[in-house]
């Protein structure tokens, strides 16, 4: 993972207080090859890159902001490294799955480490599932933009209509219809950088990665 003092500094000025995981190989990104596999690309051969997007954390203690800063971080080390199993980490493992196209022998550290992933909401919620109010969503704006401009990703694959519908709706471009999931993919348009954004459903609830993989793989190739 990729740790930047400046940039943290500079994220943390603009209000980000879960800072982003970014992989090693970000800036290589990912796609996908004629028949739909996944390819991690390289510095000869770069992808594009993704954004994963998530709403919040879930919190039930008061944590210090070095805490805070570290937590999403913290999130994805522990699963890259555990050697157990716990039930949140189904929620990562599925959204691989739709990446790879797999349900055995996936390697979440390659796969991660060319991915970003992000909190949303910068206050972490109290109780699973529950949603953050509107003003949580609108201070979450600023923080999120700056995430964009320093990062510029290529894509946002969001997790959850929920989350979707309540991202700032500034910098917004319209764009082309998706018959596989009926709706207009839009992006943001941030410094002369279009970044298309995916709604998908969230991986902890009734995510059908077979059904999303091929999503996926529709919205990269655009």
């Amino acid at each position: 993972m990729i740790k930047n003092e400046q940039i943290d500094k500079e994220l943390q000025k603009a209000g980000v207080k879960f800072l982003p995981f970014v992989g090693d190989q970000y800036s290589y990104g990912i796609s996908f090859n004629d028949n739909g596999e996944l390819v991690l690309g390289t510095e000869a051969k770069p992808g594009k890159k993704v954004l994963v997007l998530g709403e919040s954390h879930y919190c039930d203690e008061d944590l210090s902001d070095e805490e805070l800063s570290s937590f999403t971080r913290e999130v994805l080390d522990c699963y890259l490294k555990s050697e157990e199993r716990y039930s949140w980490m189904r929620t990562f493992l599925k959204f691989e799955r739709a990446l790879s196209n797999a349900d055995t022998n996936i390697d979440s550290k390659s796969i991660w480490n060319h991915l970003m992933f992000y909190n949303y909401l910068q206050c972490p919620l109290r109780g699973l599932r529950m949603a953050g109010d509107s003003r949580r969503y609108e201070d979450a704006t600023t923080p999120f933009f700056a995430i964009l401009k320093k990062y510029k990703p290529d894509y946002i694959i969001v997790w959850g209509r929920r989350l979707f519908v309540n991202l700032p709706s500034e910098n917004v471009q319209e764009g082309e219809y998706m018959p596989s999931i009926e709706i207009n993919i839009w992006s943001y348009q941030i410094d002369g950088h279009t970044i298309m954004v995916l709604p998908v459903v969230h991986p902890s609830g009734g995510f059908l990665w077979g059904y999303w993989h091929e999503v996926i793989v529709e919205l990269l190739k655009k």
